[in-house]
C-alpha cells in the first residue's frame, strides 16, 4: 500500500473542510432554532406567571437574550452564505466554498491553498459555534460563562474565518506579501 504525499493529503482534504463547516454552519443553525425556541418559552412563562418545574424563574432579560441570540445564531450563516462575496477582500474563495457544484480541478498548489484557507474557515465557524453556546449558557445565568470569552471567541474566528482579507489587510499594512498565494512558491509550484 502506498503511503500518499502531504500535497495529496491536503489536496484530499480541500474536499473535505467544507463540508465540515457547512455542518457546523447547519449546527449553529440549529442551535439557535433551540435557543430561540426556549426563550419563547421562558417568555411565556413570564407573562404566565407559571414557575412550575424550576426553583430558579426565568427572567424577562435571560428570555429576550435567548431569543436575540437564537435570532442571530439562525441569521448568521444564512448572511454569511448570501453575502460572503460582496464584503471581504479575498471573498471568491468565501464564497466558492457554499457552492454546492463541484468546482473545476486546478493546480496541486492552488488545492493546498484552498485546503488551509478552508481548514482555517472550519476553525472560525467551530469558534463561532463555542461562542454561541458560552452566550446561551452566559443568558441562563451560569457562573463563569461570561460573555467576554464569547466575544474572544466571536472575533478570532471572524479573523480565521477570513484568513485570507487578514492576510491581504496585514499585507497591504506593513507592505510585504503575507497571503496564502505563497504557498505555491513555497513548495514550488505555480
Amino acid at each position: 500500500m502506498a503511503i500518499p504525499d502531504l500535497g495529496s493529503v491536503l489536496v484530499s482534504l480541500s474536499e473535505v473542510f467544507p463540508l465540515v463547516v457547512n455542518l457546523v454552519f447547519l449546527l449553529i443553525a440549529l442551535l439557535g432554532i433551540v435557543c430561540g425556541a426556549i426563550g419563547l418559552y421562558g417568555l411565556y412563562g413570564v407573562a404566565a406567571g407559571e414557575h412550575k418545574f424550576t426553583n430558579r424563574p426565568v427572567t424577562i432579560d435571560g428570555a429576550m437574550g435567548k431569543l436575540v441570540l437564537g435570532s442571530a445564531m439562525i441569521v448568521a450563516p444564512v448572511l454569511m452564505w448570501k453575502f460572503a462575496n460582496s464584503f471581504v477582500l479575498g471573498g471568491d474563495i468565501t464564497y466558492n466554498m457554499f457552492n454546492y457544484g463541484s468546482t473545476p480541478r486546478s493546480s496541486t498548489c492552488e488545492n493546498i491553498k484552498n485546503a488551509i484557507t478552508y481548514f482555517f474557515m472550519a476553525l472560525g465557524s467551530l469558534a463561532w459555534l463555542i461562542a454561541g453556546m458560552r452566550l446561551y449558557n452566559a443568558t441562563s445565568g451560569q457562573h463563569g460563562a461570561g460573555p467576554g470569552s464569547a466575544v474572544l471567541y466571536l472575533i478570532g474566528g471572524t479573523l480565521a474565518f477570513f484568513i485570507n482579507d487578514v492576510a491581504s489587510l496585514v499585507g497591504n499594512t506593513i507592505k510585504m506579501d503575507v497571503s496564502l498565494s505563497n504557498v505555491c512558491s513555497m513548495i514550488g509550484g505555480s
